[in-house]
């Protein structure tokens, strides 16, 4: 039927959405892809600058966030934020203070925002880090399977590593003694 008021738009909206981004399903390569726009930022930024126009930067050089653990430090010295995906990539420097190596385990590092813990979905860093040394690495932490976590590039973020226990290191081969056989 027509009407003697037609309408001349109609706008349709999607029942409430808590954020303006979609986060797309991050797979490891997805991950991965993250963590290589993050290292090649630089470059890309003066060479294929709409490759890198949606990613937010905050350079931490002059000013690095820094995690004093006693004997070790973590800087955060460049944090990039992922909105599509909902993920924040982080280049660490890790300094060992002291005369003892440092094991850690670095899928279990925790970052720390406030009273919230947040694991790394994946880490581009070294194991052991020899006394009076420094490395450099990456963590990528992104949102929750039940949600995103929306994290600010101005948040103040800690860096904790988790050190590897003396139980859950593997035991060197001249260590292990055969198991007797069978009589």
């Amino acid at each position: 039927n027509e009407s003697t008021e037609p309408w001349y738009s109609i706008v349709l909206q999607g029942k409430g959405e808590k954020s303006s981004h979609s986060t797309r399903l991050l797979t490891p390569p997805r991950l991965l892809g993250l963590l290589d726009k993050a290292k090649a930022f630089a470059l890309l930024k003066t060479q294929q600058p709409d490759a890198v126009a949606d990613i937010e930067h905050r350079d931490l050089h002059e000013q690095p966030l820094v995690s004093d653990c006693g004997d070790y430090e973590v800087r955060a010295v460049d944090a990039f934020r992922f909105p599509d995906d909902d993920a924040l990539v982080f280049q660490l420097v890790i300094n060992k203070r002291g005369d003892n190596a440092l094991e850690h385990t670095p899928e279990k590092l925790e970052v720390h925002v406030g009273d919230r813990v947040f694991m790394p979905s994946l880490t581009d860093l070294v194991s052991a880090i020899a006394p009076h040394e420094s490395t450099l690495g990456y963590v990528v932490v992104s949102g929750a399977p039940a949600g995103r976590n929306d994290l600010s590039l101005k948040n103040d973020f800690t860096f904790v590593l988790a050190r590897r226990d003396a139980a859950e290191s593997v035991p060197d081969s001249n260590d292990i003694e055969p198991a007797p056989l069978p009589q």
